[in-house]
């Protein structure tokens, strides 16, 4: 699913795509073109916006269930993990750097993934700029959030293990980002 918003917030047009891709049931590979279809979709909407203004303010987030590696999300999306590698038109991957480190927003056998991630155009990355601007990432994971013992120990909390309750909020914990915009 793919829910496609553009307005203005304090003035400056945004485009945000809202995403969930799909899930990785039956197996990474034999689900990847799903996930490589729902990139695409969004892919080809971010290229109509920027053929029409390269400087656009775009942002891709959601439950993309592949990491930022993924084909569907570096090479579909196009999304680089350095700034300084990102032309004008394209994507940044502000997660790159965490995920190559080994942290996540969910675990599954002992290993984390980074499902859950913001993507932002080319024209939130210029501080110079007047309007808003990329100025941090951030899982929001909280000791509240987080499973405490049991199989899951140090994952997100969940709300159901198969037909058990177990109070949580979700097994995904959430990212956000902090934007800057110079005070007029």
């Amino acid at each position: 699913d793919i829910l496609y918003v553009a307005g203005k917030l304090d003035g400056e047009m945004m485009h945000i795509f809202v995403n969930h891709w799909p899930s990785r049931r039956g197996g990474e590979e034999a689900s990847a073109p799903g996930r490589a279809t729902a990139a695409g979709v969004c892919k080809h909407k971010i290229d109509s916006i920027t053929a029409l203004n390269p400087d656009a303010k775009i942002i891709l987030m959601g439950d993309l269930n592949d990491d930022p590696v993924s084909p569907s999300v570096a090479k579909v999306i196009g999304a680089k993990g350095d700034k300084t590698g990102v032309e004008r038109g394209g994507m940044f991957n502000p997660w790159m750097d965490s995920y190559k480190q080994g942290i996540g927003t969910l675990a599954y056998n002992d290993s984390w993934n980074f499902f859950d991630q913001i993507i932002i155009s080319s024209g939130m990355l210029s501080k110079t700029q007047e309007g808003y601007f990329f100025g941090e990432a951030h899982i929001f994971s909280k000791a509240w959030m987080t499973q405490t013992s049991g199989r899951y120990k140090g994952y997100p909390k969940r709300t159901f293990d198969f037909d058990n309750y177990m109070a949580g909020y979700s097994d995904h914990f959430p990212t956000f980002l902090v934007l800057y915009s110079k005070v007029k």
